[in-house]
């Protein structure tokens, strides 16, 4: 049988870089893997229990451009997988959340390279 393709509301795309994750008081550098306005997917070489952090507020701060400040936001873990965290980001700003749809944007399909 044919596997039917995942239909998603918001484009995601490839990226990688680097994340802060406070977890308590531990903060952790996890990985981007996949982003959207909306989420992230995160890739840990920590040693954690991915799937027991599912339902979990984190704080991430988002590396997006090396040459500004990250952007730090909430968000929920959503899902574990065998590729990461897909983490759902929570109340957003009307501003961050601007300029995480920018960064999307900015680098989506037909995008060139040269842009990311």
């Amino acid at each position: 049988m044919a596997k039917i393709p995942e239909r998603r509301r918001n484009t995601r795309i490839p990226v990688d870089f680097t994340v802060a994750v406070t977890m308590g008081r531990k903060i952790l550098k996890w990985r981007a893997k996949e982003f959207s306005e909306f989420g992230v997917l995160l890739a840990s070489k920590d040693k954690v229990n991915e799937k027991q952090l599912v339902g979990q507020d984190f704080r991430l701060a988002l590396e997006l451009n090396p040459d500004q400040p990250a952007i730090t936001v909430t968000g929920i873990v959503a899902y574990a997988s065998t590729t990461g965290l897909g983490v759902r980001f929570k109340n957003v700003p009307a501003h961050d959340q601007a300029a995480l749809r920018y960064y999307v944007d900015a680098r989506g399909i037909g995008k060139s390279e040269k842009n990311s």
